[in-house]
Protein backbone atom coordinates (compact mmCIF):
# COMPACT_ATOMS: atom_id res chain seq x y z
CA UNK A 1 0.00 0.00 0.00
CA UNK A 2 1.30 3.60 -0.82
CA UNK A 3 1.89 5.49 2.20
CA UNK A 4 0.31 8.49 3.06
CA UNK A 5 3.39 10.44 3.01
CA UNK A 6 4.45 9.35 -0.59
CA UNK A 7 0.98 10.52 -2.08
CA UNK A 8 1.93 14.06 -0.30
CA UNK A 9 5.54 13.80 -1.89
CA UNK A 10 4.00 13.04 -5.04
CA UNK A 11 1.74 15.64 -5.35
CA UNK A 12 4.03 18.30 -4.82
CA UNK A 13 6.03 16.95 -7.05
CA UNK A 14 3.23 17.36 -9.44
CA UNK A 15 2.33 20.53 -8.30
CA UNK A 16 5.86 22.04 -9.08
CA UNK A 17 6.04 20.17 -12.35
CA UNK A 18 2.80 21.73 -13.84
CA UNK A 19 3.95 25.09 -13.38
CA UNK A 20 7.73 24.81 -14.37
CA UNK A 21 7.91 25.37 -18.34
CA UNK A 22 9.39 23.47 -21.56
CA UNK A 23 10.70 27.10 -21.92
CA UNK A 24 14.28 27.62 -21.45
CA UNK A 25 17.11 30.80 -21.39
CA UNK A 26 18.65 30.77 -24.94
CA UNK A 27 20.67 33.94 -24.49
CA UNK A 28 21.54 36.63 -21.65
CA UNK A 29 22.49 40.26 -22.31
CA UNK A 30 22.84 42.87 -19.80
CA UNK A 31 19.05 42.82 -18.28
CA UNK A 32 17.70 40.90 -21.43
CA UNK A 33 16.82 37.81 -21.63
CA UNK A 34 16.00 36.07 -25.07
CA UNK A 35 13.57 32.57 -24.52
CA UNK A 36 12.95 29.72 -26.36
CA UNK A 37 9.10 28.94 -25.71
CA UNK A 38 9.05 25.50 -27.00
CA UNK A 39 5.44 25.29 -27.58
CA UNK A 40 4.56 27.11 -24.06
CA UNK A 41 2.12 29.52 -24.12
CA UNK A 42 3.22 33.35 -22.96
CA UNK A 43 1.61 36.53 -23.10
CA UNK A 44 3.51 40.16 -23.45
CA UNK A 45 3.35 41.39 -19.98
CA UNK A 46 3.73 37.98 -17.87
CA UNK A 47 6.15 37.08 -15.50
CA UNK A 48 8.16 34.22 -14.77
CA UNK A 49 10.63 33.07 -11.87
CA UNK A 50 13.78 31.80 -13.47
CA UNK A 51 14.67 28.28 -12.20
CA UNK A 52 18.60 26.53 -12.12
CA UNK A 53 17.76 23.39 -12.98
CA UNK A 54 20.72 21.80 -11.24
CA UNK A 55 19.33 23.07 -7.62
CA UNK A 56 15.72 24.17 -8.66
CA UNK A 57 15.77 27.28 -7.13
CA UNK A 58 14.66 30.47 -8.19
CA UNK A 59 16.94 32.80 -9.32
CA UNK A 60 15.52 35.67 -11.31
CA UNK A 61 11.70 37.31 -12.08
CA UNK A 62 11.89 38.42 -15.37
CA UNK A 63 8.81 40.21 -17.30
CA UNK A 64 8.00 39.20 -21.02
CA UNK A 65 8.37 42.21 -23.67
CA UNK A 66 7.91 41.23 -26.73
CA UNK A 67 6.77 37.99 -28.48
CA UNK A 68 7.57 36.99 -32.15
CA UNK A 69 6.50 33.43 -33.14
CA UNK A 70 8.31 30.92 -30.68
CA UNK A 71 10.71 33.00 -29.58
CA UNK A 72 10.33 35.56 -26.49
CA UNK A 73 12.19 38.91 -25.23
CA UNK A 74 12.14 38.96 -21.58
CA UNK A 75 13.85 42.17 -18.89
CA UNK A 76 15.16 40.66 -15.69
CA UNK A 77 13.39 42.47 -13.02
CA UNK A 78 15.27 40.94 -10.28
CA UNK A 79 17.82 38.54 -10.08
CA UNK A 80 20.22 37.14 -12.73
CA UNK A 81 19.46 34.51 -15.44
CA UNK A 82 21.70 32.03 -17.59
CA UNK A 83 21.62 30.54 -20.91
CA UNK A 84 19.88 26.98 -20.02
CA UNK A 85 17.84 28.30 -16.90
CA UNK A 86 14.11 27.39 -16.76
CA UNK A 87 11.05 29.41 -16.52
CA UNK A 88 8.26 28.90 -13.70
CA UNK A 89 4.83 30.56 -14.04
CA UNK A 90 4.39 33.43 -10.95
CA UNK A 91 1.46 35.03 -10.25
CA UNK A 92 1.46 38.65 -11.80
CA UNK A 93 2.00 41.50 -9.59
CA UNK A 94 1.41 45.22 -10.15
CA UNK A 95 4.57 46.64 -10.34
CA UNK A 96 8.17 45.15 -9.62
CA UNK A 97 8.72 46.35 -6.50
CA UNK A 98 6.30 44.16 -4.83
CA UNK A 99 8.40 41.17 -5.73
CA UNK A 100 9.34 39.49 -2.72
CA UNK A 101 13.24 39.17 -1.44
CA UNK A 102 14.76 35.53 -1.57
CA UNK A 103 18.07 34.04 -0.39
CA UNK A 104 18.14 32.63 -3.39
CA UNK A 105 17.95 35.78 -5.61
CA UNK A 106 21.11 37.56 -6.59
CA UNK A 107 20.38 41.27 -6.73
CA UNK A 108 21.04 42.80 -10.06
CA UNK A 109 21.65 46.30 -10.43
CA UNK A 110 18.32 48.42 -10.83
CA UNK A 111 17.78 50.24 -14.19
CA UNK A 112 15.34 52.56 -14.96
CA UNK A 113 13.05 51.03 -17.86
CA UNK A 114 13.14 52.90 -21.15
CA UNK A 115 9.50 54.35 -20.87
CA UNK A 116 10.64 56.88 -18.33
CA UNK A 117 12.14 58.62 -20.37
CA UNK A 118 11.29 60.44 -23.51
CA UNK A 119 11.77 58.81 -27.03
CA UNK A 120 11.28 62.20 -28.82
CA UNK A 121 11.76 65.76 -28.24
CA UNK A 122 9.69 68.26 -27.10
CA UNK A 123 9.35 71.81 -26.42
CA UNK A 124 10.74 72.87 -22.76
CA UNK A 125 11.76 75.66 -20.92
CA UNK A 126 14.60 76.17 -17.90
CA UNK A 127 16.62 77.87 -16.02
CA UNK A 128 20.88 77.87 -16.11
CA UNK A 129 23.47 78.72 -14.07
CA UNK A 130 26.64 79.76 -15.86
CA UNK A 131 30.72 80.34 -15.37
CA UNK A 132 32.55 82.58 -17.30
CA UNK A 133 35.86 82.29 -18.63
CA UNK A 134 36.72 85.63 -20.62
CA UNK A 135 39.83 87.14 -22.46
CA UNK A 136 40.41 90.56 -24.52
CA UNK A 137 43.14 92.26 -25.36
CA UNK A 138 43.08 95.46 -26.73
CA UNK A 139 45.53 98.38 -27.78
CA UNK A 140 45.29 101.25 -25.39
CA UNK A 141 46.33 104.86 -26.54
CA UNK A 142 48.24 107.15 -23.76
CA UNK A 143 50.21 110.14 -23.78
CA UNK A 144 54.40 109.76 -22.71
CA UNK A 145 56.07 112.55 -20.02
CA UNK A 146 56.53 114.43 -23.12
CA UNK A 147 52.99 115.09 -24.35
CA UNK A 148 53.39 112.51 -27.15
CA UNK A 149 50.66 109.93 -28.11
CA UNK A 150 51.57 106.24 -27.70
CA UNK A 151 49.84 103.20 -28.09
CA UNK A 152 50.30 99.82 -25.79
CA UNK A 153 48.56 96.62 -25.76
CA UNK A 154 47.55 94.87 -22.97
CA UNK A 155 46.20 91.04 -22.76
CA UNK A 156 43.74 90.45 -20.29
CA UNK A 157 41.31 87.74 -18.56
CA UNK A 158 38.71 86.65 -15.94
CA UNK A 159 35.59 85.58 -14.97
CA UNK A 160 32.15 85.91 -14.12
CA UNK A 161 28.80 84.42 -13.70
CA UNK A 162 25.42 84.28 -15.50
CA UNK A 163 22.10 83.36 -14.84
CA UNK A 164 19.32 83.28 -17.09
CA UNK A 165 16.56 81.25 -18.65
CA UNK A 166 15.53 79.94 -22.33
CA UNK A 167 12.49 78.29 -24.05
CA UNK A 168 13.40 75.36 -26.47
CA UNK A 169 11.01 74.87 -29.91
CA UNK A 170 10.92 71.51 -31.80
CA UNK A 171 11.79 72.31 -34.95
CA UNK A 172 11.73 68.41 -36.33
CA UNK A 173 12.53 65.07 -35.11
CA UNK A 174 16.57 66.24 -34.43
CA UNK A 175 16.47 69.56 -34.33
CA UNK A 176 15.24 72.40 -31.56
CA UNK A 177 15.39 75.79 -31.82
CA UNK A 178 16.28 77.88 -28.42
CA UNK A 179 15.68 81.31 -27.14
CA UNK A 180 18.17 82.27 -23.99
CA UNK A 181 17.88 85.88 -22.36
CA UNK A 182 20.09 86.36 -19.32
CA UNK A 183 22.70 88.10 -17.14
CA UNK A 184 26.24 88.00 -17.67
CA UNK A 185 29.35 89.04 -16.20
CA UNK A 186 32.31 90.06 -18.56
CA UNK A 187 35.27 90.54 -15.86
CA UNK A 188 38.99 90.77 -17.35
CA UNK A 189 42.04 92.30 -15.97
CA UNK A 190 45.64 92.33 -16.78
CA UNK A 191 48.78 94.76 -17.24
CA UNK A 192 50.71 97.28 -19.83
CA UNK A 193 54.37 97.44 -20.04
CA UNK A 194 53.84 101.19 -20.15
CA UNK A 195 51.22 102.88 -17.35
CA UNK A 196 48.52 103.48 -20.08
CA UNK A 197 45.24 102.68 -18.01
CA UNK A 198 43.83 105.74 -16.33
CA UNK A 199 48.22 106.04 -15.22
CA UNK A 200 48.57 102.65 -14.49
CA UNK A 201 49.93 99.47 -15.77
CA UNK A 202 47.02 97.56 -14.29
CA UNK A 203 44.36 97.75 -16.96
CA UNK A 204 40.71 96.08 -16.60
CA UNK A 205 37.35 95.71 -17.67
CA UNK A 206 34.16 95.32 -15.58
CA UNK A 207 30.88 94.97 -17.86
CA UNK A 208 27.46 93.39 -17.02
CA UNK A 209 25.63 92.42 -20.13
CA UNK A 210 21.76 91.60 -20.53
CA UNK A 211 21.91 88.92 -22.98
CA UNK A 212 19.83 87.35 -25.83
CA UNK A 213 20.49 84.68 -27.62
CA UNK A 214 18.95 82.84 -30.90
CA UNK A 215 20.27 79.40 -31.00
CA UNK A 216 19.72 76.14 -33.26
CA UNK A 217 20.23 72.76 -31.87
CA UNK A 218 20.83 69.77 -33.32
CA UNK A 219 20.89 65.81 -31.78
CA UNK A 220 22.71 63.52 -33.41
CA UNK A 221 21.84 60.71 -30.29
CA UNK A 222 19.20 60.29 -28.68
CA UNK A 223 20.06 57.18 -26.33
CA UNK A 224 17.70 56.62 -23.21
CA UNK A 225 18.18 59.37 -20.20
CA UNK A 226 20.80 60.86 -22.89
CA UNK A 227 20.62 63.39 -25.31
CA UNK A 228 23.77 64.99 -26.95
CA UNK A 229 23.86 68.07 -29.15
CA UNK A 230 25.53 70.64 -30.87
CA UNK A 231 24.38 74.09 -31.88
CA UNK A 232 25.49 77.68 -33.06
CA UNK A 233 23.86 80.88 -33.38
CA UNK A 234 24.04 84.58 -32.54
CA UNK A 235 24.02 86.75 -29.39
CA UNK A 236 22.97 90.30 -28.51
CA UNK A 237 25.22 91.60 -25.57
CA UNK A 238 23.76 94.96 -23.70
CA UNK A 239 25.92 96.50 -21.49
CA UNK A 240 24.16 97.31 -18.19
CA UNK A 241 26.69 98.22 -16.33
CA UNK A 242 30.08 98.77 -17.23
CA UNK A 243 33.78 100.17 -15.89
CA UNK A 244 37.29 100.01 -17.26
CA UNK A 245 40.73 101.56 -17.35
CA UNK A 246 41.42 100.34 -20.46
CA UNK A 247 38.37 100.71 -22.48
CA UNK A 248 36.47 103.81 -23.48
CA UNK A 249 33.78 104.12 -22.41
CA UNK A 250 32.38 104.41 -26.37
CA UNK A 251 34.17 101.33 -27.02
CA UNK A 252 31.88 99.70 -24.49
CA UNK A 253 28.46 99.32 -25.79
CA UNK A 254 25.93 96.80 -27.49
CA UNK A 255 27.91 94.13 -28.83
CA UNK A 256 26.89 90.88 -31.11
CA UNK A 257 28.61 87.75 -30.51
CA UNK A 258 28.70 84.70 -32.92
CA UNK A 259 28.15 81.23 -30.54
CA UNK A 260 29.18 78.10 -30.71
CA UNK A 261 27.95 74.98 -28.38
CA UNK A 262 28.30 71.54 -27.32
CA UNK A 263 25.39 70.07 -25.18
CA UNK A 264 23.89 67.23 -22.95
CA UNK A 265 20.41 66.04 -21.80
CA UNK A 266 20.02 64.27 -18.54
CA UNK A 267 16.65 63.11 -18.08
CA UNK A 268 15.65 62.39 -14.84
CA UNK A 269 11.92 61.51 -16.07
CA UNK A 270 9.22 62.19 -18.84
CA UNK A 271 8.90 66.12 -17.46
CA UNK A 272 12.70 66.94 -16.23
CA UNK A 273 15.88 66.78 -17.24
CA UNK A 274 19.24 68.70 -16.40
CA UNK A 275 20.59 70.71 -19.22
CA UNK A 276 24.77 71.06 -19.51
CA UNK A 277 26.40 72.84 -22.27
CA UNK A 278 29.95 74.58 -23.07
CA UNK A 279 29.66 77.52 -25.32
CA UNK A 280 32.57 79.60 -27.31
CA UNK A 281 30.93 83.61 -28.00
CA UNK A 282 33.26 85.56 -30.45
CA UNK A 283 33.52 88.62 -29.87
CA UNK A 284 33.80 90.69 -33.27
CA UNK A 285 37.07 91.84 -34.05
CA UNK A 286 38.02 95.98 -34.26
CA UNK A 287 40.98 97.23 -35.10
CA UNK A 288 41.83 97.58 -31.41
CA UNK A 289 40.14 94.88 -29.65
CA UNK A 290 39.69 91.30 -29.47
CA UNK A 291 37.54 89.75 -27.33
CA UNK A 292 36.20 86.00 -26.28
CA UNK A 293 33.62 84.05 -23.53
CA UNK A 294 33.62 80.50 -22.32
CA UNK A 295 30.43 79.74 -20.83
CA UNK A 296 29.73 76.10 -18.72
CA UNK A 297 25.42 75.67 -17.97
CA UNK A 298 23.99 73.76 -15.85
CA UNK A 299 20.58 73.91 -14.63
CA UNK A 300 16.82 72.54 -14.62
CA UNK A 301 14.06 72.24 -17.65
CA UNK A 302 10.58 70.97 -17.63
CA UNK A 303 9.25 69.04 -21.07
CA UNK A 304 5.77 71.05 -21.76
Amino acid sequence: MISKKCLFAAALLLCWTSSVYAASVSAVKGTKVLINLEGDSASEGEEFYIINPDSRKKTAVIRIKQIKGDKALGEILKGRAESGFGLQAKAPTPISADVESSDSYSEAPKKRDSSSYLRTLKDSYGVVGGYLMNTMTADVSYKDGFGQSQKTSTSMSGSGFGVGGFYDYVLGNDFVGRGYAGIEQFNVSGSASAAACSSSTSCDANINYLSLYGLGKWYPLQSGAYRAWVGGGVGYLLALSKSSSALNQSQISTNQVFTFAVGLDIQRDRKNYIPISVEYNLFPASDTVKASMILIKAGWAWNL
